[in-house]
């Protein structure tokens, strides 16, 4: 019996060195056990719904204030991304500036959208009776709509602003971020923005996650002056172009693409340089060591001592002294170019013919 006691208190003692008596380490309480914090967080659903509440309270009374509150009290979707798509149907109905914003957002699109919708943006903006909350949430809402079509310079030059701004809806805000960052190659910023929506991966929407991951997956092998660059500087210029954008960005955005497919010419014609030098090399080192150098593509069909009998003199060929000396005819030239790009894949082969053509222009 005495034994036993022995074992048990021993056994206690061992316990509590090694720390699990202590209550500072239970579940959740130990430093090397807590996961690293988020840099950022949902705001809190009541205080949300009380600024929105007291919003509409400043705006409507009797029975429109009555529909208003308990609409906005029976949404479903007031919480995560939902919020602001709630703030924006609840607000509207006690702005007139808003409800005709959230018109034009749910229009169908043309050429004078995104115009019209930053007017009434600026309007909103321009109101001192509008709370600066709900102006934040406002701008992320009209920054969605113009990632959805694209307009990714556009959004991205609200979205930075708000960096410094409490929004309803923050996974929105990194997620439009990240996504106008990948879009406009912007490499490292968009991972930075990435890492820091996925903190909270297993609280965002499926789509956010997942796209979010393919986003990280297909942005994060990009290389600098790599034809896969070349390639998404080339779709992006074709974006802006569909966009009506033909200024100064996208003419900068080609001159890049020529200059980035000149270094690679440059780089591959040095490569073919240092191949040839190589060769050169190792066949005069064959020389200087006493091997005859090959006299013809044929073996000799017995075996036994050759001599040079030829006097190594040749007809000299005329090749006319005409001004077109050195130039292919159209239709060699497109079959030499053809044969230089058959095994690129697609993109990259037209990438090549652009170039060339564009040299073709190009006056000497």
């Amino acid at each position: 019996m005495r034994h036993r006691l022995r074992i048990f208190t021993a056994i206690s003692v061992l316990l509590l060195l090694l720390g699990f008596g202590r209550p500072e380490h239970a579940a959740g309480s130990d430093p090397l056990l807590l996961k690293k914090q988020s840099s950022w967080n949902w705001p809190e659903v009541e205080r949300v719904q009380q600024q929105v509440q007291a919003f509409i309270a400043s705006r409507l009374s009797g029975d429109a204030l009555a529909q208003a509150q308990q609409s906005l009290s029976s949404s479903s979707f007031f919480s995560g991304v939902g919020m602001l798509d709630a703030i924006l149907n609840a607000t509207s109905k006690a702005e007139p500036t808003i409800d005709a914003f959230r018109i034009s957002l749910d229009a169908p699109s043309s050429v004078d959208s995104n115009s019209k919708i930053e007017a009434q943006l600026s309007s909103i903006l321009a109101n001192g009776s509008i709370p600066a909350w709900l102006k934040v949430d406002l701008q992320l809402i009209g920054c969605r709509y113009q990632v959805h079509h694209e307009l990714f310079d556009e959004a991205l030059q609200r979205l930075l602003p708000l960096a410094n701004e409490t929004t309803s809806d923050p996974a929105t805000w990194l997620f439009c971020m990240a996504i106008c960052q990948h879009h406009l190659l912007e490499r490292n910023t968009c991972l930075e923005t990435l890492d820091r929506l996925l903190e909270r991966e297993t609280e965002l929407p499926t789509r956010y996650a997942i796209t979010a991951r393919l986003m990280q997956a297909d942005i994060k092998p990009l290389k600098e002056d790599s034809l896969d660059e070349i390639a998404r500087l080339m779709n992006d210029v074709e974006r802006r172009l569909t966009l009506g954008r033909i200024g100064v960005v996208v003419r900068d955005k080609e001159q890049r693409i020529v200059d980035k497919l000149d270094k690679i010419i440059d780089k591959l014609e040095q490569q073919q340089q240092q191949q040839q030098q190589q060769q050169d090399k190792k066949k005069n080192s064959g020389n200087s060591k006493g091997q005859k150098p090959q006299q013809g593509s044929q073996p000799m069909e017995d075996s036994q001592l050759a001599e040079n009998r030829g006097k190594g003199e040749i007809d000299e060929k005329d090749i006319g002294n005409g001004s077109g000396w050195g130039n292919l005819p159209p239709a060699q030239r497109q079959e030499a170019l053809q044969n230089m790009t058959k095994d690129l894949p697609s993109h990259y082969r037209e990438v090549i013919e652009a170039y060339f053509k564009r040299l073709a222009t190009t006056q000497p």
